[in-house]
């Protein structure tokens, strides 16, 4: 009697089709469509309003703070090497308020230059040759000192009042981070970088915190860095997440569905068994492309919104929230990149998905065998999460060979710069070693798996079917 061939793939092409097929004709499955459609179309113009919402309703309430504070007058302290100097100020503010609707309204918060220094509302911001020893003493309960200093991380600008002051701590927080902001517009100007390049370095600029230097040097040499990095890493992880899980859902029910109404015993007369489990899992990957089609799609409807309709220049834009057209981010080769990822990702998990589905013996395993498909995920995502926040060059590299996180996280951090090609590579070697042996390891114990009736068999009993 001949042995049957474990990787005989005949009636792959029939399950194939059948199964994207009936992905289309399912209702739930088309409706996904039209939503990736309408939502990738708003996204651009959703965010970009809610910004500015935000911007403008920040700048309103930073703009009172100086019209009602016990504040008065603030001693600036520059002990850095940057020119920095009020009339700079000033002229930043003008050329912000000049973009503002409602212009004369607005001119109202345009600083004034005096003698002594520069006025904002109510508060008077003083430039001096003083150290702060020499100011702390004389300073009165409605006076405080900004104080720019240069640290080992980068450039700090701090708020100090004195022991018995009257002003509040959010008061003086906002005047140092009024200094700050433009401080930090000023060092760039230092070295020669254009108004054009320090608006878009400046746009969305966080004042809250310390300004590193490893984040100015990184915005001089054009990378990718800080929160744009972390919303990209975010948003690969994010669409990487919702196709497994959306499509092991899929492969799993489908799987125990059949093999709970005995559906699989008549399939397997004219498809093997290789065949069947891969043609459902190469068809659910046609779904997937197509979702990422009709993301990029989406999202070149909402940049033709955002540049025809609401005449809104890309950079005020471009890399806001997280979407399918951060494929489109990095050019041709970012987008094979991060496609060979995401299918090597979805390829291994559908393969995972595949062998705990055709252990299932009714719908209620179909939990357990999600759940364990779900811990794997959601430990690569928490991990690439970890990795975007911390951000640093060796946990980086070790991290990007490590499965699962670097389903995650490996294709931006080498579209980004984080690591190098031979890493990148290396770690597609190592998963498609993984994709490989799961292959193998589905070869073996499929059949045994979905013509059982047993309950569902833990991963050792799955490895003990394999080697028998």
């Amino acid at each position: 009697m001949n042995r049957e061939n474990i990787y005989n793939m005949k009636g792959f092409t029939k399950v194939f089709k059948f199964t994207l097929v009936q992905t289309f004709k399912n209702s739930a499955y088309r409706l996904s469509f039209f939503l990736f459609v309408i939502i990738m179309t708003i996204m651009g113009p959703l965010q970009y309003i809610m910004s500015r919402n935000s911007m403008e309703t920040a700048r309103d309430s930073f703009e009172a703070d100086f019209d009602d504070t016990k504040l008065k007058n603030v001693y600036v302290i520059n002990n850095t090497s940057v020119d920095f100097d009020f009339e700079y100020v000033v002229g930043a503010v003008e050329e912000e308020n000049s973009n503002i609707e409602g212009y004369e309204i607005a001119s109202k918060y345009i600083p004034v230059i005096d003698d002594e220094g520069m006025k904002v509302g109510n508060v008077h911001f003083i430039m001096t040759d003083k150290s702060y020893d020499e100011l702390k003493n004389e300073l009165g309960k409605d006076e405080a000192v900004t104080l720019i200093k240069k640290i080992d991380e980068g450039y700090e600008v701090s708020g100090i009042i004195s022991d018995d002051s009257e002003v509040e701590t959010g008061e003086i927080d906002d005047a140092a981070g009024y200094i700050r902001t433009y401080f930090e517009q000023a060092r760039l100007k230092d070295v020669n970088i254009s108004e054009s390049d320090i608006k878009k370095i400046t746009s969305g600029l966080d004042t809250d915190g310390v300004i590193t230097e490893s984040d100015y040097l990184a915005e001089q040499n054009k990378t990718i860095t800080g929160d744009k990095y972390f919303t990209y890493i975010l948003g690969f992880s994010v669409i990487v997440m919702m196709i497994i899980s959306l499509s092991n859902s899929f492969i799993i029910a489908s799987v125990t569905e059949e093999k709970q109404s005995k559906l699989v015993e008549s399939l397997l007369v004219s498809v093997r068994p290789m065949a069947l489990l891969m043609g459902k899992i190469c068809g659910m990957m046609g779904y997937v492309l197509s979702i990422l089609a009709c993301g990029f799609i989406g999202s070149k409807l909402s940049d033709f919104i955002m540049n025809n309709i609401m005449k809104v220049d890309s950079t005020q834009y471009s890399g806001a929230g997280f979407d399918f057209s951060l494929f489109k981010s990095f050019g041709p080769s970012g987008i094979v990149i991060l496609l060979v990822a995401l299918i090597l990702g979805y390829l291994t998990f559908a393969v995972i998905g595949g062998i705990m589905g055709s252990s299932c013996s009714k719908v209620e395993d179909t939990q357990n065998a999600t759940g364990t498909v779900m811990m794997i995920v959601m430990l690569g995502y928490m991990g690439a999460i970890f990795v975007g926040i911390a951000d640093k060059p060796m946990l980086n590299t070790v991290l990007a060979f490590i499965p699962p996180f670097s389903y995650f996280s490996a294709p931006i951090m080498y579209v980004t710069g984080r690591i190098g090609l031979g890493v990148l590579l290396g770690t597609f070697l190592i998963q498609i070693i993984i994709l490989i042996l799961l292959v193998l390891l589905c070869a073996k114990v499929y059949r045994t798996l979905i013509l059982s009736d047993s309950s569902t068999p833990k991963i050792m009993q799955i490895l003990k079917t394999a080697r028998q």
